[in-house]
């Protein structure tokens, strides 16, 4: 069956700042055409048969946020949307949050490892409480980010956010942060039906096995294809599901029919 592909999870940047954010996998010296920068993405996916992808804008520091916004509004094209990055400790965030809204931004991004917080904290509770009454879609990276840090997030203390968010779709990254040991792997089973998992960086992590015994146990009809471009590659996330024992129609499901069902009110206001 034909299906039109939709990559939920990359990274572009200005032209300026492309090979700084290449340092944390060691490439900042890439060819200038490997860069993460909108034209390169879009070749990737015209070579992938990829029909939408979704840009999740990363917020390291508070006062990068409104750049970091203005730029992940300004890319937007036919063929690419764009979630909205928050960093939980900006003095402006509650507003940032309206606005992003108002902007018609896809969800919003968070990703604790890079921003050093730990989002579980109740102090954030008004910000999932806004996010949640204006039904913003929410992504988070889960897992560690190159190196273990104490602000990465598992499924144990994901749970408090998700509590949190019981109207809008909740995305952890990573498979919900890929490896996890066996009480970790519970716990994300037991997430509620509203949270998914993207397969983001599985192709280079983990093997067939591992990536069908976790997406199959959490459930193909929630679970997300992502690639982490320019960090993970399109063609070998595609071709790691394509390669699973699942079902056309689950295999069609994960590569973008449940990104679809999500992203439906960005998708018609293109």
């Amino acid at each position: 069956m034909e299906t039109q592909i939709i990559d939920f999870h990359t990274h572009i940047y200005p032209v300026a700042l492309a090979r700084r954010a290449m340092e944390v996998v060691r490439r900042e010296g890439d060819p200038y055409d490997s860069l993460p920068i909108r034209e390169n993405l879009l070749r990737r996916m015209e070579e992938a048969d990829i029909s939408l992808s979704v840009v999740q804008p990363v917020v390291s520091r508070p006062e990068t946020q409104t750049d970091v916004n203005r730029f992940a509004r300004e890319i937007v094209r036919t063929n690419l949307i764009s979630f909205g990055g928050l960093h939980p400790d900006c003095p402006h965030v509650l507003e940032e949050i309206e606005k992003l809204k108002d902007l018609h931004m896809a969800g919003v991004k968070f990703h604790p490892p890079f921003q050093k917080v730990h989002l579980e904290d109740g102090k954030y509770r008004e910000i999932w409480e806004r996010i949640n009454h204006l039904g913003l879609p929410v992504l988070i990276h889960c897992g560690c980010a190159k190196v273990p840090s104490p602000y990465d997030l598992h499924p144990a203390s994901a749970e408090e956010i998700i509590r949190l968010l019981p109207d809008v779709p909740v995305i952890l990254a990573h498979m919900g942060g890929l490896s996890m040991d066996q009480t970790g792997e519970d716990r994300l089973y037991r997430m509620p039906e509203n949270v998914y998992i993207d397969t983001a960086m599985s192709a280079e992590f983990q093997n067939k096995d591992e990536f069908e015994r976790i997406a199959g146990s959490f459930g193909p009809d929630r679970v997300i294809f992502g690639s982490d471009f320019p960090y993970g590659s399109q063609r070998a996330a595609i071709r790691l599901i394509e390669e699973t024992g699942f079902s056309p129609w689950e295999k069609a499901a994960i590569l973008g029919e449940n990104a679809r069902k999500i992203l439906k009110d960005s998708i018609r206001k293109r």
